[in-house]
């Protein structure tokens, strides 16, 4: 098993004249990693790509990860083109994820204000959504089997 990383070393900043660290989006907690998290909804005829940019400290990463990968799961089958991006953004998001699974917990930034880091809620394969959004292409798998089956 990995080591957490430890904090990672303080950006300069030209407005403070100093370095200060990279601190997280959503709580400024330290430390915090740069990493974009992607989310796809297809509609049919069109679809919506969705991003969330960082930094993010370890809880706010994965519950951003957690979201935006279990609903991708949910709403990113519906179209043509969409079953193909649906997969690619989740995969895409499972290997983001790992730069953030690997930071240390997070702690108030000594530099500026924070506030405590989002609970990151269950696991991703312990969210109902997230096997609704798994049986999804296996419906759909099914149905086009089972037109094919019948019009032979």
């Amino acid at each position: 098993m990995t080591q957490p990383q430890q904090y990672q070393q303080p950006q300069f900043t030209p407005q403070h004249g100093y370095a200060v660290p990279l601190q997280c989006r959503f709580c400024g907690c330290v430390p915090a990693a740069e990493t974009k998290f992607r989310g796809h909804q297809g509609m049919i005829l069109i679809m919506r790509f969705l991003s969330m940019d960082g930094p993010f400290c370890r809880d706010c990463g994965l519950g951003t990860f957690r979201h935006m990968t279990s609903r991708t799961l949910v709403q990113g089958w519906y179209g043509y083109v969409s079953l193909v991006a649906a997969p690619v953004t989740v995969l895409i998001n499972l290997v983001r994820r790992g730069k953030v699974a690997r930071l240390a917990p997070p702690q108030p930034n000594p530099y500026g204000p924070s506030r405590p880091p989002m609970d990151p809620g269950p696991r991703l394969l312990r969210r109902p959504m997230t096997w609704l959004g798994l049986a999804i292409p296996v419906v759909l798998l099914g149905l086009i089997i089972a037109a094919v089956v019948t019009d032979s």
